[in-house]
């Protein structure tokens, strides 16, 4: 995946590639959008994937006189939304005890409970209820809550919270849903918890 300055540097290469094939100035072609082919040249993919995602609507570009135009510095974000986040370090099973004890899992008496009812709220209503993984979090934490009275949550409900505060790849809901995670972590235990694997939870 090209980062930062590589992709201008890639993308100016690709340009001169241009003004040698075409015998366009380079401030012609520096102004001009891309065609599918130039625009699959300059993610480094086949045409086919790049139809693909216009089809999908997953990526920046118009439709002029019948043909779909890439914008340069729009497919620059494009790609680096595909970045990859690092890891977050996995924690041993010693660890991961620690991590799940009941003394962690408290609920703090200054939890704000109209807050996270409400961030619980758009977890559950995410894609009008239809998406499994999302609603499921916001349904297990109005449970859990509902059966502690807002004073600790169960160990598998600790770790699906915990793993949603730190989501491995992002994506429009995945980044979404981190951000609200996020938010009731900290209003319950007065920070972002750490990410534990097990146990694994109920969706």
């Amino acid at each position: 995946m090209l980062k930062g300055a590589n992709i201008h540097a890639y993308r100016r290469e690709v340009i001169c590639h241009y003004v040698y094939l075409k015998g366009a100035t380079m401030k012609e072609l520096e102004t001009n959008w891309l065609t599918v082919a130039e625009a699959a040249t300059y993610l480094r993919c086949g045409e086919r994937i790049v139809r693909e995602f216009v089809g999908r609507g997953e990526i920046p570009h118009v439709f002029f006189a019948g043909k779909a135009l890439f914008y340069p510095s729009r497919l620059d974000e494009f790609l680096l939304a595909q970045e990859e986040r690092p890891k977050p370090r996995e924690t041993s099973a010693q660890e991961q005890d620690a991590e799940l004890s009941e003394e962690n899992r408290r609920i703090r008496l200054e939890c704000s409970r109209n807050e996270v009812d409400s961030l619980i709220g758009e977890l559950l209503e995410y894609k009008r209820g239809q998406e499994r993984f999302v609603n499921g979090l916001g349904r297990n934490l109005q449970e859990d809550l509902s059966e502690s009275d807002y004073s600790i949550l169960s160990p598998s409900v600790f770790a699906q919270l915990s793993r949603w505060c730190h989501t491995r790849k992002r994506s429009p809901r995945n980044d979404w849903a981190q951000e609200r995670a996020q938010k009731i972590s900290k209003s319950m235990f007065g920070k972002v918890i750490d990410r534990v694997s097990l146990p694994s939870y109920r969706s």
